[in-house]
């Protein structure tokens, strides 16, 4: 008898359950019963013990309509469990799409075709002489596949010749034909076919065996697996790249970061290190930022591996996520693009994930369970013995310092592909121009550059009109009622909304408290920048921001577009940063570089290092030279200026210098409390009670403190900030769960996130 932690649906624990049954395992999907119901359980774990103090009940039966998962994957999910704080019927959630079946085909295939046809041969020899002597059978068939013949009773044997049993006729000669260009025949299908009794016949003598598989969504597969070697032929590496990819492939380390500037053809190797694998039956994953997953990168990987890549993003309806899903599950698909979650894509024979702009926050989810993808991916791959290249021409302060210590292996390409030209960077002070949007210099590149009929890119990273409304008579600024945030205006629909609960209202035109109509617009957004570019520019301008983009076919349409030249300028929030490749593209703009640098964040310099440098890397990225204009109203900043000497190096080093003064990641690990309630009155006392109860001398509190954003959504907030060496934290993370149990009350909601990306 074995025993098995159980994972129940819509509960927080495990529970323990015993079974004799041989074929049963972790990762199983079990029938058990639980509070006097059927309920379907998820083995995670084998127990230890043999003898409990409680009846224990026994699992019913598999449940092979339902999905198995691998060991790895089990281990994963406990994992980002334990690692993450999180209750496991959330990681579940997440990691596996809901309402998956099994579901099943039988099937009829021939045990071995060689013998079959040696009989078929013989069969059709006799349908033509209907009896022969014995000496040409010999000459034409060996003794001893004759001697088989006449115990299973096809031949009958008579002094010198040899004649057909009654028993074989010619549907059974038909039906072995019918399978020789046929792997395996549907049960329904031969059913209609052939007479039962000649079907039971070949099953009894075992010339056919049934079979119950698993029924795939891809019914081109096997025409799909016959045209590999058709794939688009391989772009030609040059030596840089070349060396990096066999270099990934021979070493015997597991995990590799590509520092590579923009343009330098990350990519290229990346898509190659997958051909390679896919050649060798191997799978991979190639995770990308949502914002990048574009059509050209789509549009990219169908070219070079046809319907073989399965595509997971959140734009994905449950149905389709789940058919996406269940096509990698059964392998008809060993590629898989996508977000944040595709790290939960069961492939078969994993051999890479690929994590592209490692350094991007989306890959760090926001919800329960808070989990990072990028450090998913390497558990993952540690799990399933798969290689983690991550790649960024800005990457992760952290990533980058674990790369100089020989964490990761680290591989630098300070060159464009095709020796394609850098962009040249000029700084602008803001200080020093007359016009509060444009700089004389940016208006004059503009010109410059719509006369050549090359296209542009404006970046600003605000969403809306204008960030801010206030009333010039009594004072009143639009604010949300859910939150402690002032509203932004939205001329494109005239509405005013909040960023942070997405509560939006139509704006009329005056005052909403005292209804005046004298108001004042301030902090310009993306819209008002497209405005006074139309002032200026009778162009065709289109602008890219969180609203539009939820428009369906959003992105495809924009790309194929703005490439087609039907737009001479795009002006856009961050979202137009990476992941577009356009060779008309000569010049990019920063209408203000200064959004990020202002907010109290120990990672806000590194953020607007790698925005800024990301946009800038969209000029010139084909034969044409570009140039970037970056407006700032802190010139003399070091961010400023090493991004003007387009060297991550020289950034890292001064950042690096810095985190390590102050005891920040990544020689540190760090932990955010998160303490909500609806009602402000008792917050702060219980916030007290929670820093009391979980102080340690090992680790580094600080707080309680009203979160940046008092309130948001209808609730107040307040942060505990925790930080400490990283054997520390692990080692306090182990109580600090057990601790706020112990004060938990109902009243207010607890979050722990552990190596946060956003403090506020």
């Amino acid at each position: 008898m074995r025993y098995f932690s159980v994972y129940i649906e819509k509960t927080n624990d495990f529970y323990t359950y015993a079974s004799d049954d041989k074929n049963i395992g972790i990762g199983d999907r079990v029938l058990i019963s639980f509070r006097n119901r059927d309920k379907v359980g998820l083995i995670v774990e084998e127990e230890t013990l043999k003898e409990y103090s409680f009846k224990v009940l026994k699992i019913k039966r598999k449940m092979h309509e339902e999905l198995s998962f691998s060991k790895s994957f089990i281990k994963l999910l406990i994992w980002i469990k334990d690692y993450y704080m999180s209750p496991f019927e959330q990681v579940f959630s997440t990691a596996v799409p809901a309402g998956i079946k099994i579901k099943y085909e039988d099937v009829y295939r021939v045990k071995n075709i060689e013998d079959v046809l040696i009989r078929d041969e013989l069969l059709e020899y006799f349908f033509q002489k209907l009896k022969t002597r014995k000496k040409a059978l010999v000459d034409r068939f060996s003794k001893d596949k004759l001697k088989e013949f006449e115990e299973k009773g096809y031949l009958k044997k008579t002094d010198e010749w040899y004649t057909l049993t009654s028993d074989v006729c010619k549907d059974e000669l038909e039906l072995i034909q019918y399978f020789q260009n046929r792997g395996e025949v549907g049960k329904a299908t031969l059913n209609k076919k052939f007479d039962k009794k000649i079907i039971e016949k070949n099953l009894k003598e075992e010339t056919l065996i049934f079979e119950r598989k698993i029924k795939t969504f891809d019914e081109n597969k096997l025409k799909r697996e016959s045209e590999i070697e058709k794939i688009q032929e391989d772009t030609e590496l040059n030596p840089e790249q070349q060396k990096i990819k066999d270099g990934i492939e021979n070493s015997n380390k597991k995990h590799f970061l590509i520092r590579g500037v923009t343009g330098s053809g990350k990519t290229e190797i990346y898509i190659q290190l997958i051909k390679r694998a896919l050649e060798r039956g191997n799978g991979s994953i190639f995770l990308v930022p949502e914002i990048s997953l574009t059509p050209q990168m789509v549009k990219r990987f169908k070219i070079e591996f046809g319907e073989g890549v399965a595509i997971l993003h959140s734009r994905l309806s449950n149905v389709d996520r789940a058919k996406e899903w269940y096509s990698i599950y059964v392998g008809d698909k060993k590629i898989v693009l996508g977000v944040r979650s595709a790290i939960f894509a069961p492939v078969k024979n994993l051999e890479y994930i690929i994590v592209d702009e490692e350094h991007e926050n989306s890959y760090k989810q926001d919800s329960t369970p808070r989990y990072n993808a990028k450090y998913v991916a390497i558990k993952k791959a540690e799990l399933e013995n798969a290689k983690v290249v991550l790649g960024s021409a800005t990457p992760a302060i952290e990533s980058y310092y674990y790369g100089k210590k020989g964490i990761f292996k680290l591989f630098e390409i300070d060159g464009r592909y095709n020796d394609a030209q850098l962009p040249k960077i000029e700084i602008i002070d803001m200080k020093e121009e007359e016009d509060t949007f444009f700089s004389e210099v940016l208006l004059n590149e503009i010109r410059a550059t719509l006369l050549k009929k090359e296209q542009i890119i404006l970046l600003l990273n605000r969403k809306g009109y204008s960030t801010l409304i206030q009333c010039q008579d009594c004072g009143y600024m639009e604010e949300c009622e859910h939150c402690s945030i002032k509203m932004n205006y939205y001329a494109s629909n005239s509405s005013l909304k909040c960023n942070y609960c997405g509560v939006s209202k139509r704006f009329v035109g005056k005052c909403s408290k005292c209804g005046s109509k004298k108001l004042s617009f301030s902090g310009r957004g993306v819209e008002r920048i497209e405005e006074e570019l139309r002032k200026r520019f009778p162009v065709n301008i289109i602008r890219v921001d969180g609203e539009v983009s939820k428009e369906k076919n959003f992105y495809e349409n924009m790309y194929n577009d703005f490439l087609d030249g039907k737009y001479d300028i795009m002006v856009g929030t961050q979202m137009i940063s990476r992941g577009l490749h356009f060779p008309n593209v000569t010049l990019v703009g920063v209408i203000n570089a200064d959004t990020i640098m202002s907010i109290p964040d120990f990672r806000s310099g590194e953020r607007t290092y790698q925005m800024i440098t990301q946009v800038a890397g969209r000029a010139g990225r084909g034969e044409k030279k570009g140039k970037v204009i970056i407006q700032t109203y802190q010139p003399e900043n070091y961010i400023i200026e090493k991004i003007q000497e387009n060297s991550y190096i020289n950034f890292y080093k001064k950042e690096i210098e810095k985190r390590e003064i102050l005891f920040y990641p990544p020689f540190s690990k760090i932990i955010n409390i998160g303490i909500s309630s609806e009602e402000e009155k008792g917050l702060e006392e219980y916030c007290d009670l929670v820093f009391k109860s979980i102080e340690n001398n090992s680790v580094e509190l600080y707080g309680p403190m009203k979160s940046l954003v008092y309130k948001v959504k209808g609730r107040y907030r307040y942060n505990i900030f925790i930080k400490g060496s990283r054997n520390n934290i692990n080692l306090y993370k182990k109580e600090l769960e057990e601790k706020i149990k112990k004060v938990e009350n109902k009243k207010y909601r607890v979050i722990v996130d552990i190596d946060p990306i956003n403090l506020i």
